[in-house]
């Protein structure tokens, strides 16, 4: 919930050396407006004013000032507003200079003989500078009205703050020994070593890490008693014995001091260590920190005023300790080296065996203390509690002082409040003291059901701890933070996307004289605000990449970002969302609506200061109009986004996209396409659909000089010569004479990654050597594509345009694709490698490439691909691979990943690294498998391998395992995933302990036609005791193992059996105490045993011996007839059934679905041809599909469609139905997550259209108070 007031200073985003850029070029273009006198002095007073005001920004917040807030509150956005007017006015005049500059290319490049000698005119009178001014001043008349008028504002605004400077010069305050503004900001939260907690839940574990960690010894510690032995004076030892420090880190309100109080209060703790406990708090200077520990450790003031005389007191304290155990609680400082040395430098006159334990929300705090200490960075990071912990700790705090026996009806209610609070102790805590005061059940049921989200959202306890973080921030931080408030929770950043919004959005800008990148300041400004906790990030990975970095915000955190946010930025996510959106809105996200109306879009048109739009909403034809009235209006726009089903047009006037930095559109008009020629500012564009429009249109686009990012499906169609300032280019695809050359991205020398098409039509070696691809020492990833389709006569000019094509040798990721010369090129030779610095190599569709080089010598490549390869027989010069000795038989040393699929004449691969964690074999001629080793190792049997995961397929020329990595004992122990398949050769043999070893660890295993090994392998299966995943098929399978071996098998969760061809037993599924998921397909010889029993007595004693599978949640099969196979038939607990041809005269299994009728929420029968006898006894059938039906069902009033009126979602055919009433696609996908309650006000509505609305209405308005599912 947003705060009541403007509270939060939102208008508080201005940097003071953004402000003085901007000043310095609005004078230089106003030169001539005023005298150089007026000029000087008034950028005099504007950038003296500017430092004070800097001064206020950087104090003021709203936590620590009352009197004044809400006017402060109120200059800071008229402050902010003459800011960015003069910021805009500036903007606009450099946007003419990028204009006449994209002219004078598109006139030089493609102009007429009679425009091009009037351009030289024209670019002749520039050359007279006076002339130059002159005409400027003429054409930009109302442009530098404009900005005059703006440096006036500008003026005033600063003038204006002058009564706000007490404000600030009684934050800094008169200063006294312990006063002053450090005290000030500090006094906020003092903790000590005593817990105020009356009972400590959860944390066991961590509570074990911390305690471990004091009571052993560290290698610091065994190092500096060796020293001790050997040095006759102690005081020699003390002055150079760093202390070991264990960090807790974790978002505020996850209780870290509660558990360094826990671990204070520990026997065992206090009887061997001195506890001192200071709280640092925001107040970092090593004076006042050593006061502090004076104060723990004396209990009174130290007499000592200045800082030397207090490192004196406290060495001589540290000496009279056995051991001390030193707790630094809430610390935030993560750079101030000097204080961080002066700190630390009495504290190593302690004992040894002494230790700190520091909490933080910051890693980096955490890091910068162990770098400074010289010592190994230890420590945890706390997350949530379990859900176990929380409840337990939720009813502590609610039922304390009474008989929670007593209040049984809201213990229910109470479990669901607990599991929503995200395992936050503090949270809990809050949470429960107020439902402690109304022990009601309608009170409680308000809360969970309505108030919960704002109760969280509007808790002073709660969000106090969390501001305290953010107005800690740095400010271009903060500017950063809110902004990410216009996404939803939970939301997934990619790293790379997060940053491209900041930029596009403005809120990231270089210094003068600054040489990063947008992008590198960007991503800086993201790693600080995730090691501060406020993003949590997380590694996606990838088979070819060391994965993708993905940021997520804690719920606390996206809070905290609304709440500050508040002003500035506005998320909309239902049609009342536009009855509380300020006029100060700077960033508008627009998402998820149905049926919003033209009134609510014209309430936005008057936001005139909007500098982000993103409407991802669908959007009626009807109502387009109205969106191109808020973008025109909108003048300050650097972002927008449009992601709606129609194809967007841009507005007929366009005046306002002057500014514009970034544009995303999902479907855009062809005919707009002039426009976006004309957004000189652009940096980054996406345009997702494949624009059907003629080159001679999109030639334009080559005059975007300042586009970094670029997505469209037709770039390759316009020149590029002239963006120069281009960072990624997908796609671009070679013409010859036809059009683009290989040459015209030779220019742009800041590419970061490059991916070109159709290399065949490079004319010769000279168009690729003037790509200058080995200049370009920005660029990190190369692809390289041929047609497949092009024919192989071109071979020979194949092979020199790749010599020409050698990258920089910065190049990490390398891809070659359809190339169709006979040999490598140079640069790849062992004898001239140049790209030594490849992570990713990637060789695809090379048909002709019979070798390759030796790949040991590439020691920082991680992932190998080789695909299509049908004529590769070799890797290295020589086949070495018996020999250890050999640097050639060896992969590179710290390969992660290697693929090699379709490279038929290859018979065997290098000894594989023990880095190595996927291997994945695919249609290889290997006659065996290779072995794992370790470069120059002499015991390359004893060596540790990484290896996670091994599919070997389609190998048939594979006929023993003997020798191979399979056979290595010590390579298998972590293997977790295991795939032998279709493999037809193999023979018999077990894996010399092979098959214990690796089968141990695995938890996925597939098994299927290959030769005799997979009765061995399915021996061996009584040691699989952490499988969950077993696929088993191929009609090769013999037997299977006994009941008791299935029985060893407790982590085993799904089974998928498919085309056993000889008749087996299921009696053994009752033995797998986890199976909830299991799958049948194909064993005919099953079927016919099913089908069998319906022509014979099926009942009689069999009852007597049932083996029920309890946990049995999703059975698939092919046909009904195995519903009568034991134990299947007597299941009767079964959520989901899947039949894939029920077309059988045996019918549907009536009984078997009565048996279930009380758990099975999902139905699916295809070919079925009546619905089931017993539908409607199923209660509680959620989700219905039938492929065929649509004809009997179909049709106002049809008995069939009657039958189905009780379940909540039907997919039968091609149409949709809402408790038997047929809806649309679009509405059923809409009402796709709606509970039963908003369906059924859907389906009983009298108006299809406006119904629909109202449901879906409260079906939001639910979500958004956390009560439907």
């Amino acid at each position: 919930m947003a705060p009541v007031g403007p509270l939060v200073f939102a208008g508080k985003s201005v940097l003071a050396p953004v402000v003085k850029e901007i000043i310095t070029k609005a004078f230089k273009y106003l030169n001539g407006y005023f005298s150089p006198e007026t000029m000087e002095e008034m950028k005099t007073k504007l950038e003296d004013g500017m430092l004070q005001i800097q001064a206020m920004l950087d104090i003021v917040s709203p936590d620590h000032i009352e009197g004044e807030i809400e006017s402060l509150d109120q200059w800071f956005w008229k402050f902010r507003d003459a800011v960015e007017e003069a910021e805009d006015d500036v903007d606009e005049i450099e946007y003419y200079e990028l204009e006449e500059k994209a002219k004078d290319h598109q006139v030089s490049d493609w102009g007429s003989p009679f425009a091009k000698a009037k351009h030289k005119v024209i670019t002749s009178v520039k050359h007279v500078s006076v002339l130059d001014k002159t005409v400027k001043q003429f054409t930009h008349r109302g442009t530098l009205k404009r900005l005059k008028k703006a440096v006036d504002g500008l003026d005033k605004a600063v003038a204006g703050a002058t009564n706000f400077f007490e404000v600030v010069n009684y934050l800094k305050g008169a200063t006294s020994n312990r006063s002053g503004l450090e005290e000030f900001m500090s006094k906020d939260r003092q903790t000590g070593s005593t817990s105020t907690v009356t009972k400590f839940v959860g944390r066991e574990k961590e509570k074990k890490q911390i305690l471990e960690w004091l009571t052993k010894r560290t290698t610091v510690e065994e190092e500096a008693e060796v020293f001790f032995d050997a040095t006759e004076e102690a005081e020699v030892l003390s002055s150079i014995v760093p202390i070991p420090i264990f960090s807790l880190v974790g978002h505020g309100g996850m209780g870290k001091t509660t558990l360094a109080q826990t671990i204070c209060e520990q026997g065992e703790v206090v009887k061997h260590f001195k506890i001192i406990w200071v709280t640092v708090s925001t107040s970092f200077n090593a004076t006042v920190v050593t006061r502090k520990i004076l104060e723990s450790i004396d209990k009174k003031i130290p007499k000592a005023d200045s800082l030397e005389p207090m490192q004196q007191i406290l060495k001589d304290n540290l000496k009279s300790f056995d051991k001390f155990l030193l707790i630094f609680d809430d610390v935030w400082e993560e750079n101030k080296r000097d204080e961080w040395e002066k700190l630390f430098a009495p504290l190593r006159m302690g004992s040894i065996g002494s230790k700190i334990l520091l909490t933080t929300r910051n890693a980096s705090v955490a890091a910068m203390a162990a770098n400074m200490m010289k010592v190994a960075r230890a420590g945890l990071t706390l997350k949530e509690l379990h859900e176990d912990d929380s409840l337990e700790l939720f009813s502590h705090h609610v039922f304390s002082g009474m008989n929670s026996q007593d209040y049984s009806d809201l213990k229910v209610i109470g479990e669901q409040i607990a599991r929503k609070l995200g395992g936050c102790p503090l949270v809990t805590k809050v949470v429960g003291g107020h439902l402690q005061g109304n022990m009601t059940r309608e009170f409680w049921d308000k809360f969970l059901h309505e108030e919960l989200e704002e109760f969280k959202g509007n808790s002073d306890d709660i969000m106090k701890v969390l501001r305290l973080s953010y107005y800690h921030l740095p400010t271009e931080l903060q500017i950063c933070f809110r902004y990410c408030s216009i996404f939803p929770q939970d939301y997934e950043f990619e790293k790379k996307g997060l940053v491209l919004n900041w930029i596009g959005s403005g809120l990231i800008s270089t210094r003068e004289n600054e040489e990063k990148r947008l992008e590198e300041i960007g991503e800086t400004y993201l790693f600080q605000l995730a090691t501060k906790s406020f993003f949590d990030k997380e590694i996606r990975r990838t088979l070819n990449s060391d994965g993708e970095e993905i940021y997520v915000m804690h719920d606390l955190m996206h809070e905290l970002a609304e709440y500050v946010s508040f002003g500035e930025c506005k998320r909309i996510t239902s049609p009342g969302g536009f009855t509380n959106v300020k006029d100060t809105i700077r960033h508008l996200h627009i998402e998820d609506l149905h049926g919003p109306n033209v009134d609510n879009f014209k309430k936005l048109a008057h936001f005139k200061n909007l500098r982000s739009l993103i409407i991802s909403a669908r959007i009626r034809k009807h109502m387009e109009g109205t969106v191109g009235n808020i973008i025109e209006n909108s003048r300050s726009l650097r972002l927008l986004w449009i992601d709606y089903d129609n194809p967007f047009n841009f507005p007929k006037k366009t005046g306002s996209l002057k500014h514009l930095r970034s544009l995303w559109v999902t479907d855009l008009e062809p005919e707009n396409i002039h426009v976006i020629h004309k957004l000189y500012h652009l940096m980054v564009l996406g345009v997702k659909n494949n624009l059907q429009i003629d080159t001679e249109k999109l030639r334009n686009m080559g005059s975007l000089d300042r586009l970094q990012y670029l997505t469209f499906d037709r770039f390759g169609q316009f020149p590029v010569s002239g963006l120069t300032s281009l960072q990624v280019l997908n796609d671009y695809k070679v013409q010859g004479s036809k059009g683009n050359k290989i040459n015209d991205i030779g220019n742009l020398k800041y590419l970061r990654k490059l991916e070109v098409l159709d290399l065949q039509n490079v004319d010769n070696s000279d168009e690729a050597r003037n790509a200058k691809l080995k200049e370009k020492k920005y660029l990190k990833s190369l692809s390289l594509r041929w047609s497949a389709s092009s024919p192989p006569t071109q071979n020979r000019i194949d092979d020199l345009v790749l010599d020409q094509l050698e990258p920089h040798v910065n190049i990490r990721k390398l891809s070659i694709h359809d190339y169709k010369g006979l040999r490598l090129p140079f640069w790849m030779d062992n004898d001239n490698l140049t790209i030594k610095q490849l992570v990713t190599l990637e060789l695809l569709g090379c048909i002709n490439w019979e070798q390759l080089p030796f790949l040991g010598e590439l020691v920082l490549l991680r992932h190998l691909t080789l695909d299509r390869l049908p004529k590769l027989q070799q890797i290295g010069r020589s086949s070495l691979v018996s020999s250890s000795s050999s640097m050639e038989s060896y992969l590179p040393p710290s390969l992660h990943s290697l693929r090699v699929m379709e490279c038929l004449k290859l018979k065997e691969i290098p000894l594989l690294p023990t880095s190595l964690v996927y291997l994945e074999l695919k249609d290889v001629g290997l006659t065996k498998l290779p072995r794992i080793g370790k470069l120059h190792s002499e015991d390359v049997d004893g060596q540790q391998s990484c290896l996670t995961t091994i599919q070997v397929t389609l190998c048939t020329d594979l006929v023993s395992l003997d020798g191979s990595f399979l056979d290595q004992k010590q390579c298998l122990g972590g293997v977790r995933d295991l795939s032998i398949t279709w493999n037809l050769n193999l023979e018999m043999r077990m894996l010399g302990g092979g098959g214990e070893v690796i089968l141990t660890s695995v938890t996925k295993l597939s098994l299927g036609l290959c030769g005799d090994l997979k009765l061995p392998l399915l021996v061996s299966l009584q040691y699989a005791t952490n499988l969950s995943f077993l696929e088993l098929y191929g009609p090769d399978l013999v037997s299977l193992p006994s009941a008791d071996v299935w029985s060893n098998l407790n982590s085993l969760r799904r089974l998928e059996i498919d085309g056993w061809g000889r008749p087996v037993s299921l009696g053994w599924l009752g033995s797998l105490p986890s199976l909830s998921y299991l799958s049948i397909a194909r064993c005919c010889k099953l079927v016919e045993a099913a089908r069998s029993s319906l022509t014979s007595d099926a009942s009689g004693g069999e009852e007597e011996h049932l083996v029920v599978l309890t946990q049995l949640d999703d059975l698939r099969i092919d046909f009904p007839s195995l519903l009568l196979v034991q134990p299947l038939k007597s299941l009767r607990h079964t959520r989901e059934l899947r039949i894939e041809d029920a077309s059988g005269t045996e019918g549907l299994p009536e009984r078997w679905l009565l048996q279930n009728c009380a758990s099975l929420q999902s139905l699916y029968i295809s070919k079925a041809e009546l619905l089931p006898l017993s539908i409607r006894d199923l209660s509680s059938l959620q989700k219905l599909f039938l492929s065929e039906l649509e004809k009997k069902i179909r049709g106002y009033g049809s008995p069939e469609q009657d039958k189905i009126s009780h379940v909540p979602r039907a997919y039968i055919g091609e149409w949709r139905f809402i408790f038997g009433k047929e809806c649309s696609m679009e509405t059923y996908d809409e009402l796709g997550y709606a509970d039963d309650n908003t369906l059924a006000c859907w389906a009983n509505q009298q108006d299809n259209g406006k119904g629909v609305e109202s449901a879906l209405m409260r079906w939001r308005n639910l979500r958004r108070l956390g009560g439907a599912s």
